[in-house]
């Protein structure tokens, strides 16, 4: 059994570089490998294409059906409570999220980025605009939040796009966004007297920061990634 010299990763005995760290695999004694057999096959399968476009017709008109048959049901039984706007809403949102990507030839991340914003902003206006959860919560509240994750994952998207990063660079980054979103979301649970509401995000944001600090090490030690790398098979 052989192990980097560098990382100190476990090696396959065919291997010609560690899978982990690319250091070029030297065996003094073993200069000859031809007659060892890899551990996974060298024939290459051309992956089959899946028509995106006509996936996302399918879930679309999954998506339009239910919604068509509460809007009926609702105008028959109660056309004075109008509650299929939450359904209705509900399925847009989704649409955007999950629909919407496979109708692009190529996946644009601040197009996605974007609308996603503000497809979650309206879904949550609809509740603000049935007066659920009282007048002020929405842009004393919701809004602010909504607007600072939404800015949070905008400057992960930049930052992940302009170069290549460790995963425990992006494990880091998402805990820095998370502590961010909860401080946030504290003080405006605070300043529209939300006492519980806001001891509990102060809760969850201490619980991210300890874990921040976590990751901090562990993205310094080239050590600890390595051992990380290895247990998670990263």
């Amino acid at each position: 059994m052989s192990y980097c010299v560098n990382c100190g990763v476990e090696l396959d005995a065919s291997a010609k570089k560690c899978v982990l760290c690319d250091t070029p695999v030297y065996h003094p004694q073993k200069e000859d490998k031809k007659d060892i057999v890899a551990p996974y096959s060298n024939i290459s399968v051309a992956p089959q294409s899946i028509k995106k476009k006509f996936i996302a017709l399918i879930v679309t008109y999954i998506f339009l059906i239910p919604n068509i048959v509460c809007i009926f049901i609702n105008l028959f039984t109660s056309p004075e409570n109008l509650w299929f706007i939450f359904v209705l809403s509900t399925s847009l949102l989704l649409w955007v999220v999950l629909v919407f990507p496979f109708l692009s030839r190529k996946l644009h991340p601040y197009m996605m980025w974007a609308f996603d914003t503000v497809a979650v902003a309206l879904y949550v206006f609809v509740f603000h605009a049935k007066n659920f959860g009282g007048d002020k919560w929405y842009f004393g509240i919701a809004l602010p939040i909504i607007l600072i994750v939404s800015a949070c994952v905008l400057a992960f998207i930049y930052w992940d796009r302009k170069r290549k990063h460790h995963w425990t660079s992006k494990v880091l980054h998402v805990f820095v966004d998370l502590v961010i979103s909860l401080s946030v979301a504290s003080a405006c649970f605070f300043l529209n007297d939300h006492i519980v509401k806001s001891e509990i995000c102060l809760v969850l944001d201490a619980c991210c920061l300890a874990l921040l600090f976590f990751w901090l090490y562990a993205n310094k030690s080239r050590k600890v990634r390595a051992w990380l790398s290895k247990k998670v098979f990263v």
